[in-house]
């Protein structure tokens, strides 16, 4: 990784929130380890703009 393609830490430290937000939220809805990782993987992936976030439609 050159230098040019390393995160700013505003990035960084919105990736350090992200991931203590999904674990504590994984850990409370009791995830195992494995699935709290991929949830992890989602969120950051969405973070950076790799993937689109799920949105649930709501029927009203």
């Amino acid at each position: 990784m050159d230098a040019n393609s390393r995160l700013s830490e505003q990035q960084l430290a919105e990736l350090a929130d992200d991931a203590f937000t999904v674990l504590n939220w994984a850990k409370r809805l009791g995830f195992g380890r494995e699935r709290q990782v991929k949830e992890l993987i989602k969120t950051f992936e969405v973070r950076l703009g790799y993937r689109q976030p799920v949105v649930e439609k709501i029927d009203g």
